[in-house]
């Protein structure tokens, strides 16, 4: 028990007094309230040291705990971090708009790796950063293309070929998306049989289908010709700005045609067709022939075209003959060089030639040539860009006679 005071005159007095020395106050139940809060007031104290010893020791166990394992706990720690991180970061990175700028960069510029950009409908296609070079050269060239294939792209719509579409997802979270191409085959035109056929450095083969039923080795020359044409479908490839290279060994000569084109028909001729030569041959041999002089090397001073006019301006002052008419044929074209060209073709003169005072008698004459041909920097109407260097000599294969009378 300790000393307390009296709550009457504030007199101070010893534990255990009953009654105030100064002024008689009964002051026994005042010692026992000051008893209990005293008691009290000691359990607090004891209490809230027992629990701040507590916590004490609580966060002295915590901290031993963690110092012991401080490289594990700052490892989990660093590991939920960069979780946060990366979750943030993919959640801008794979939006549709950033993925659509990304690939279409990608593919409008060759120098980049664009392969994991693209896609494509059929299995069979091979996307490689080589293959889709093409595509990329495309877009470059035509960057206008690219501009309105990504304006359709943002409104889901297609464009030409191609379509921007979810393939599969990044980090099996996010959708991932792509440009979708879709695969095309390729036509190779050719008057030359055999002609080996690479696409952007590889070899594709060997165009060797006739696709003219017709037979121009033939010497009737009344048939209607058109151009040995030779054909073959390649595929499928992605699209786009490719570059095609047609060879082919004549002898001890190689011809070599290069077309680059976005076209999925493809025309690489030797350097003139068939029609082509026949058209400026019929040209020649007809009877105003003498109009024709540019059709030939060196013009009027060509030996060819003087011996041509000459013909020709004896037939139309032959008394006997009332009509002419000549019709060539050509049978096959070969290149000798690059500009250079050998024709073999047929002609055949029908003439009406007069009988007696009223009859007629038509005269058939069919005549072989070997002519030569060769390309000019001159590319005017009348000669298709070709000028006859000769007409090569008359061979004559046939000559029957029909009587009208």
């Amino acid at each position: 028990m300790k000393d307390f005071f009296c709550p009457n005159c504030g007199t101070k007095l010893k534990a255990g007094t009953k009654f105030c020395s100064n002024c008689g106050a009964n002051v026994s139940n005042v010692q026992s309230k000051s008893d209990s809060v005293s008691s009290r007031s000691e359990a607090n104290n004891s209490n809230k040291n027992s629990v701040k010893e507590s916590a004490s020791a609580n966060f002295d166990s915590f901290v031993k705990k963690w110092n012991q394992n401080k490289k594990r706990n700052y490892s989990i720690l660093g590991i939920v971090v960069a979780i946060i991180i990366f979750l943030v970061w993919g959640h801008f990175y794979y939006t549709v708009d950033n993925q659509l700028n990304r690939a279409t960069t990608a593919i409008g510029d060759p120098s980049k790796n664009a392969a994991k950009y693209v896609t494509s409908t059929s299995s069979e296609v091979k996307i490689t950063n080589k293959t889709v070079k093409p595509i990329q050269k495309y877009f470059q060239k035509y960057p206008g293309d690219l501009s309105t294939m990504k304006q359709d792209f943002q409104v889901g719509n297609k464009w030409s070929s191609y379509q921007f579409v979810q393939k599969g997802r990044a980090w099996l979270i996010w959708p991932r998306y792509k440009i979708q191409a879709e695969p095309t085959y390729f036509t190779i035109n050719t008057d030359q049989k055999g002609m080996n056929i690479k696409m952007d450095g590889e070899t594709l083969g060997k165009v060797t289908s006739n696709t003219n039923t017709s037979d121009n080795s033939t010497s009737d020359v009344n048939q209607t010709t058109s151009s040995t044409a030779y054909s073959r479908s390649f595929g499928p490839y992605l699209p786009g700005l490719h570059t095609f290279v047609g060879t082919k060994n004549i002898g001890k000569h190689q011809i070599k045609a290069t077309v680059t084109s976005s076209d999925t028909n493809i025309t690489m001729n030797n350097g003139i067709s068939n029609d082509t030569a026949q058209s400026i041959l019929s040209n020649v041999f007809q009877s105003n022939v003498d109009d024709q002089d540019e059709s030939f090397v060196n013009g009027q001073n060509n030996t060819d075209y003087k011996q041509l006019v000459k013909m020709f301006n004896g037939f139309n002052h032959d008394d006997d003959i009332n009509s002419f008419q000549a019709n060539v044929n050509v049978n096959n074209v070969t290149p000798i060089s690059d500009k250079k060209f050998k024709v073999n073709y047929q002609v055949k003169f029908v003439f009406y030639n007069k009988n007696g005072d009223d009859g007629e008698t038509k005269k058939i004459q069919v005549f072989k040539y070997t002519a030569t041909l060769v390309k000019t920097n001159n590319n005017n109407s009348s000669s298709n860009g070709f000028q006859i260097q000769s007409l090569g000599h008359a061979k004559k294969v046939s000559e029957t006679s029909e009587d009208d009378n």
